[in-house]
């Protein structure tokens, strides 16, 4: 091989470290949930877009799926910023910035559709950030072993910021890193703020691991592995990840994430029902009278293991939710945020302003006056509150496509078609805890759920654009 055909193997190689490290550093800077932490965060991704550029994706499935995020991305960022564009008298215009002008001698309205036009500018890094990662994520897995590796590196990072999160949490339960924890103490949250939006990363990184450990048994021999005893090459593997798969466990336990921990258990359960429906291990032979009942009985064996872990778990999690089911404000927040968007469903109240929106709609009855509510615990409504009717487009256009290329596959899809299940499932898990909660909004989350549904979607699409190629190519020989 020359050096010319390494090289763009070589710098696939590099962006996916830079990827790695970019996310890394965003979930270790508090998820990216403050404004610089954000801007710093979003202008790693969108340099490392710009490498991107120069290492083009060879796969017409990947490369079309690539360009359709960018294009999306352009889309929603043009909107957000004509939300934020001084309109006059137009009647677009809010009718908010009429009666300011009205209230305001000799002062011309700005007349923008945001309520709040900085913090539409301000929040547009955290729409940019997971759109370019997932970019970047596909143009480093152009073949199954690429997209592997990122896959793998994304998990074992998951594990072990879940242990990092642990230690603290036992060591130095009022740190937050290297400042004092003032928010959920006596929960994990590791360099998050919120326990919720932990929670959802250490069950995104569980799922991740789960796969990896599917995938080692695919390989070993367990019969041979429990008669001899030998701990190394693949059976070294397979326990390095069931390891990795209790850390994640406990440390989402730990934060006590009602949402979390039960999107998590139903997310789990589809990764492990429809993995344990192929052939598991490598065991085989007449000794194994029962052979024909190992695919049922280890999907039993499977599923009654994650709810006995569960059950076992978050005792203390269902006692809490039972003990606050009645108090929790979120839900009086949902009515006051649908009653906001029936007054702004056409074309929003501005990306991101919803901190300005909301208390013109609080309901002090059940919310109370005390508080500030920077999120709706709703990424739907949320979203739908901000950008209005395109926010419904651009969602569904989202889902259709992740879900149709993830179901594509699981069905069609062998060696690895545990990474297309466990993306399936990720994107199951992020959607059950994003309609009770705000975790897909930080940017820490929302990276690292988009650089593993892209290493997904490569692995379901790749193949079946080389077989493609593949046949096309015998076709042009016959010929």
């Amino acid at each position: 091989m020359t050096g010319a055909t390494l090289a763009p193997a070589a710098r696939r190689l590099w962006l996916g470290r830079a990827l790695l490290a970019t996310l890394a550093a965003t979930v270790l800077a508090h998820g990216g949930a403050s404004t610089v932490e954000l801007d710093f965060a979003a202008l790693g991704f969108a340099l490392l877009a710009l490498l991107a550029v120069t290492v083009p994706v060879a796969a017409p499935r990947l490369a079309c799926l690539q360009v359709l995020a960018l294009l999306s991305l352009a889309a929603l960022l043009a909107f957000a910023l004509w939300q934020t564009a001084p309109l006059g008298a137009s009647p677009f215009a809010d009718p908010a910035w009429k009666a300011l002008g009205d209230a305001i001698a000799d002062a011309a309205p700005r007349g923008s559709i945001s309520v709040a036009p900085g913090l539409t500018l301000a929040a547009a890094p955290a729409l940019a950030a997971p759109f370019l990662a997932f970019a970047v994520a596909l143009a480093c897995c152009q073949n199954d072993e690429e997209a592997l590796r990122l896959w793998r590196g994304l998990a074992y990072f998951g594990a072990a910021y879940a242990a990092f999160a642990i230690v603290q949490e036992v060591f130095w339960p009022d740190q937050l890193l290297f400042e004092p924890k003032r928010f959920y103490l006596g929960d994990l949250t590791g360099s998050f703020v919120n326990r919720n939006t932990a929670g959802t990363f250490f069950g995104v990184a569980l799922l991740l691991n789960l796969a990896l450990l599917f995938a080692d048994l695919r390989v070993v021999r367990l019969a041979r592995l429990a008669r001899r005893g030998k701990w190394s090459g693949p059976s070294a593997a397979l326990f390095l990840h069931l390891f990795a798969v209790l850390d994640c466990a406990a440390a989402l336990f730990l934060t006590r994430s009602r949402g979390a921990i039960g999107a998590t258990l139903v997310a789990t359960l589809v990764a492990t029902a429809m993995m344990a429906a192929r052939r598991l291990t490598l065991d085989r032979g007449r000794e194994e009278l029962f052979a024909r009942w190992r695919r049922p009985a280890v999907a039993a064996a499977a599923l009654a293991l994650v709810l006995g872990l569960f059950a076992l778990f978050a005792g203390r999690t269902e006692h809490r939710a039972q003990a606050l089911a009645s108090e929790d404000a979120r839900w009086c927040v949902f009515s006051s945020t649908v009653a906001a968007i029936a007054d702004y469903w056409p074309l929003g109240a501005g990306f991101g302003a919803f901190p300005d929106v909301f208390p013109a709609y609080r309901n002090v009855d059940c919310a109370g006056v005390y508080g500030v509510w920077d999120h709706a615990h709703d990424f739907f409504l949320e979203g739908l509150l901000g950008f209005g009717l395109p926010f419904v487009g651009a969602t569904a256009l989202v889902y259709l496509t992740l879900a149709a290329a993830l179901i594509h596959g699981a069905r069609v899809r062998r060696r690895l078609r545990f990474l297309p299940v466990a993306g399936l499932a990720a994107l199951v898990l992020v959607t059950l805890h994003a309609i009770v909660d705000f975790s897909l909004q930080i940017p820490g989350v929302a990276v690292y759920v988009a650089a593993a549904i892209a290493a997904a979607v490569a692995v379901a699409l790749g193949r079946a654009d080389e077989d493609s190629a593949a046949r096309r190519g015998l076709h042009n020989r016959a010929a």
